[in-house]
């Protein structure tokens, strides 16, 4: 979901090769500095030509990315994606949250309502709570989705226990995406075949 490239980095006086990704949560420089800054604690992101320059508390970096990279991720890092952009709910979407997903799942412009719906969200916090995919299928539009969210790591609830759940049910498994660091979410869809 974010970005990465190869990219020279500056730091304290010394520089490097590196290889920079921007993720959903924060900026990674994987050379021998070894820099991993949590995103809500970037105070600035500043493109200079071809650099970035980031700042946080605990100090700055600058990348050489391009000039059009270092516009493109100083922009990304002022204006991070909301879970439902990174999810993929767009403005004027039908949504239909079941259990107690997230709210911020819904954004600006959605709307909650009974299906057909465009987009389903549903908790599944017990197995018992598998069962609700495949009935929800018949709540979506034909070329809708169904987002499970999970919580992560629970030898009783696994990953492959809602795939499996999916795929019993006629559904195609299709993404998986971080919702927070304790919750996860898998996307299903109905097979072409039976739109």
């Amino acid at each position: 979901m974010g970005r990465e490239a190869r990219c020279v980095v500056r730091r304290d006086g010394e520089q490097a090769e590196a290889k920079a990704l921007l993720e959903t949560d924060e900026l990674i420089v994987r050379s021998p500095f070894r820099i991993t800054v949590p995103r809500r604690e970037i105070t600035a992101a500043r493109a200079e030509g071809d650099r970035l320059t980031v700042e946080w508390p605990d100090g700055s970096v600058d990348l050489e990315l391009g000039e059009r990279e270092a516009a493109r991720w100083a922009h990304d890092i002022a204006n991070p994606k909301t879970l439902a952009d990174k999810l993929g709910v767009k403005p004027g979407q039908r949504v239909l949250l079941v259990g107690d997903p997230d709210g911020e799942l819904v954004g600006a412009g959605t709307r909650v309502e009974q299906g057909p719906a465009d987009v389903v969200f549903v908790a599944i916090e017990s197995t018992g709570d598998l069962e609700l995919i495949g009935s929800l299928q018949h709540e979506i539009a034909s070329d809708g989705a169904i987002w499970t969210i999970r919580p992560k790591g629970r030898p009783d609830l696994t990953e492959a226990m809602v795939i499996g759940a999916g795929r019993n049910a006629g559904l195609t498994d299709i993404k998986i995406a971080k919702v927070s660091d304790t919750h996860t979410a898998m996307k299903f869809v109905i097979p072409v075949a039976r739109r």
